[in-house]
């Protein structure tokens, strides 16, 4: 299981390394969202949350935190928004909102 995590980990790493030797402007449109995901009961449910976020075009990255109840979202301002996000994660199956101290930022 983990190391499923840390392989799924080092490919996004590798694919967010290889989209960093595009244009200096893309890394500027890219934010960060923290999720609060209720609904989470084992590694299988935040599997499933990941690979709903990664589904959602524009995400770069996203780390889903089953001990926090919570996601870590870096995405592209110019495809996807924090709203879909949420939307992404409800159609999964599980309630999800934008955390008050996890505002949309850089």
């Amino acid at each position: 299981m983990k190391k499923a995590m840390a392989l799924a980990a080092i490919l996004s790493l590798v694919a967010l390394s290889a989209g960093g030797a595009l244009a200096g402007e893309q890394a500027t449109a890219n934010l960060d969202v923290k999720l609060a995901v209720k609904g989470m009961t084992c590694s299988g449910c935040a599997k499933s949350v990941q690979a709903a976020l990664e589904k959602v075009p524009g995400v770069t990255k996203a780390e889903v935190l089953l001990d926090k109840n919570e996601a870590d979202v870096t995405y592209d301002k110019d495809k996807t928004t924090p709203e879909a996000l949420v939307k992404a994660v409800e159609k999964a199956g599980y309630k999800c909102s934008l955390q008050k101290d996890g505002k949309a930022g850089a």
